[in-house]
């Protein structure tokens, strides 16, 4: 038995689901969760500031790019043979346009917020981006799934690194994030999960580790200086307050420097991440319901002053940590995986094309 309570055998269930998928999935969206649980510590009368700064900037810059890794690995089966499974996306837009609407709904009517609010469907109401991203990536795929990795992953990069000097594209349709965070969605669609545990060995994950340690103590000396707006991906560059590297020929810089971190967190991540079955890996299958519903929480969270009380020690922290847990041991709970299903359901065969049709 291991330090995670199963045998180093035991890497799927009887379906031939792979536990360490679910195990990663599960830990990311905790760190999504916890992101936004402390995010208002890390600026507002806190005697460790620089600190818990430094672990939000660390968890950013991790989180949602693996996640976003995973989505493309799991894409894989998207289009089989030439044909286009369409249901998917469809099943990403239904949940996009009603997590849209609930959002708004509750931002009005329980938030109190004003009745000129903007609102458009074209613009993801708080975390929704990702969905839209998905319905972006997803809706791309056919028409560049064929492309050689050594052309499609570097033209991704290079136009990732082009838009930030655009400073039209930003939360319309979530284009910025969408192109932003496509390099870690199409490398994960080309990926192999031989090619990772060929290097889970102790002696590459404590060098890993070594590594990611040392980037994390410089990070923490120097966190003022880091462009946060940057590992958000939501910004320009010229609104990302770049302190080095802004000269306008060079800013570019920034976010090629940011893939290259979030790419050695991502690959250390995965090198330690338990492989067998663990307490939490049945939660690894929920993680989209999670994303979702912690948002109501954070924004109750924010117009509410729910972190008040948590504020000014670093005992508040780590209550505050532990109440993340929670919430998201709690949102994983199969009751609230049902609206999702039913949502997942309605009518889609009048929607979709039949797959004969659809192959590319």
């Amino acid at each position: 038995m291991s330090l995670f309570g199963y045998a180093s055998k035991e890497y799927q269930d009887e379906k031939g689901r792979e536990f360490f998928f679910d195990n990663a999935k599960f830990i990311l969206i905790l760190l999504v969760v916890l992101a936004h649980a402390t995010s208002p510590l890390k600026t507002v009368g806190s005697t460790d500031m620089k600190g818990i700064k430094t672990i939000w900037t660390i968890i950013n810059t991790l989180h949602m790019p693996c996640l976003i890794f995973i989505s493309g690995y799991f894409a894989k089966g998207y289009i089989r043979n030439g044909v286009v499974k369409t249901r998917r996306l469809i099943t990403y837009v239904v949940y996009y346009l009603a997590a849209q609407l609930f959002v708004s709904l509750f931002e009005y009517y329980v938030l109190g917020y004003s009745a000129t609010m903007a609102r458009s469907v074209f613009a993801p109401r708080s975390s929704l981006w990702y969905l839209m991203c998905l319905i972006w990536w997803f809706g791309f795929l056919p028409y560049i799934y064929k492309l050689k990795p050594a052309f499609i992953i570097p033209a991704s990069v290079i136009v990732a690194l082009i838009i930030g000097y655009d400073t039209k594209a930003c939360d319309f349709l979530s284009v910025a994030r969408m192109v932003n965070h496509f390099p870690f969605f199409i490398i994960g669609y080309h990926f192999k999960k031989e090619w990772l545990f060929k290097f889970r060995k102790l002696p590459v994950q404590l060098a890993m580790l070594a590594v990611s340690f040392g980037i994390s103590v410089w990070a923490y000396f120097n966190i003022s200086d880091i462009p946060s707006r940057i590992i958000t991906s939501n910004f320009n560059y010229y609104e990302s307050n770049l302190q080095y590297l802004d000269a306008e020929p060079i800013m570019f810089l920034n976010r090629l420097i940011f893939y290259i971190i979030a790419g050695i967190f991502c690959f250390t991540f995965l090198l330690w991440v338990p492989r067998g079955k663990a307490f939490f890996t049945r939660f690894g299958s929920r993680t989209l319901q999670v994303y979702i519903l912690h948002r109501f929480l954070y924004l109750a969270e924010l117009e509410y002053q729910w972190y008040k009380p948590f504020l000014g020690t670093r005992s508040g922290y780590i209550e505050m940590c532990l109440i993340a847990v929670a919430i998201t041991l709690i949102l994983s709970l199969k009751p609230f995986e049902y609206p999702f299903k039913w949502l997942s359901k309605i009518n889609l065969k009048r929607f979709e094309r039949s797959e004969e049709e659809i192959k590319v």
